[in-house]
């Protein structure tokens, strides 16, 4: 029996891969989506959509449908350190906060509506390379399988996936002891909180960030060094409330009820290194091409910009028919120039401000030279 053929499997429905797809479809692939969970679902994630994000949603003609999810704008920033010391800046763009089950269910609905097939809930199976295309056969939760064939497949499946051993890639398995953990907030659960700002606050070992995101929700994200904090994600917030007294502040009434109460969504054992771009043939986009530092760094945008140009590649090697390893090393280098230089100094940056000595030199520095600050936000974006 004949297997259905595609131009481009995509693996990963959130931000990355529903962005490619959109992109690869405009341009005439004939494209299929495996997403494993099923819509709207929450993940971890800051829910910070920078500038880079937004023109992109604007490029895709999907700004009105964005702005009718009554999206947070967003445009300065401010840093308190654990004794109380803090920076603040203002943005020279406007970035908004928005729960990541309402953009990504945003990408997703306009990657159908631009003629992508998406089998969803499906989690890959197997993917064989055969001659000079690949089959992919995937699974759903009631046991019903599809196979199917395609010329590239795309891995936009975040941080980690069982993929990740099968294809053998370096870093699977290596212990990072970085947590990430997300709760939102009703904002009448809390108070000081400025609409229009995102705040960082720091202190050994941890460091969490708080903004507003749509419909009167506040997004606390934390990432924790589990070589530093050895007792649960829950009560590690807990511990930092209680010792920071800024960020106590914040909170309305027993702030530890709040956290115990509320529902928590994580990611374990987060790798910062560096990762294969391509793996088997196989092109890596978002956070499965590399994870930059939340605090110094924005997830999203990366992860759209990453689709963006992975459709341009395929574009490419499809209009000067490039062979395979042509196309592979034009991926490789097109996404250093664009990502690497980001990803080291925002690895920099989060090695600093997690250790007290070197964190408050850095805030005395900058307090000295305020420019300092400006310019650390500006080089880790995309300019």
């Amino acid at each position: 029996m004949s297997l259905e053929n595609y131009d481009v499997a995509i693996i990963g429905g959130g931000p990355a891969g529903a962005t490619a797809a959109i992109y690869l479809a405009e341009y005439g692939f004939k494209v299929c989506l495996f997403e494993k969970k099923n819509f709207p679902r929450e993940t971890l994630c800051g829910e910070f959509l920078s500038k880079e994000v937004i023109e992109i949603i604007k490029e895709l003609n999907l700004f009105d449908k964005f702005n009718s999810l009554h999206p947070n704008p967003i445009n300065s920033f401010r840093f308190i350190n654990g004794n109380g010391k803090e920076l603040s800046a203002n943005f020279k763009f406007t970035a908004y906060g928005l729960r990541r089950s309402a953009f990504d269910n945003l990408l997703l609905d306009a990657a159908r509506e631009r003629g992508v097939k998406v089998f969803q809930p499906y989690e890959i199976s197997k993917i064989e390379k055969c001659d000079v295309d690949y089959k992919v056969s995937a699974q759903n939760q009631n046991g019903l399988s599809i196979d199917l064939q395609c010329k590239f497949v795309v891995a936009a499946y975040g941080k980690q996936n069982i993929l990740d051993k099968t294809l053998n890639r370096s870093f699977a398995g290596q212990k990072s002891f970085l947590n990430g953990v997300k709760f939102h907030f009703p904002k009448t659960g809390l108070k000081n909180i400025l609409p229009n700002e995102i705040r960082i606050y720091v202190s050994n070992g941890i460091y969490c960030g708080v903004n507003e995101v749509d419909n009167g929700t506040v997004t606390l994200a934390f990432l924790e060094n589990r070589m530093t904090l050895k007792k649960s994600s829950r009560q590690n917030i807990i511990e930092f409330i209680s010792m920071n007294e800024s960020f106590k502040n914040i909170f309305v009434g027993n702030s530890f009820e709040q956290i115990n109460e509320l529902p928590a969504y994580g990611s374990g054992n987060i790798y910062f290194g560096e990762k294969n771009l391509v793996k088997n043939g196989i092109f890596m986009i978002g956070d499965a091409a590399g994870v930059i530092a939340p605090l110094a760094g924005d997830g999203i945008g990366m992860a759209l910009q990453s689709a963006k140009l992975i459709a341009s590649i395929l574009v490419k090697s499809r209009k000067e028919n490039l062979s395979a390893e042509e196309t592979e090393r034009f991926y490789k280098n097109s996404w250093r120039k664009l990502f690497k230089k980001r990803l080291i100094l925002a690895s920099f940056i989060q090695k600093i401000l997690l250790q007290s000595k070197f964190r408050n030199m850095a805030v005395y520095v900058v307090k000295m030279f305020p420019s300092v600050l400006q310019k650390l936000i500006k080089v880790t974006r995309a300019d």
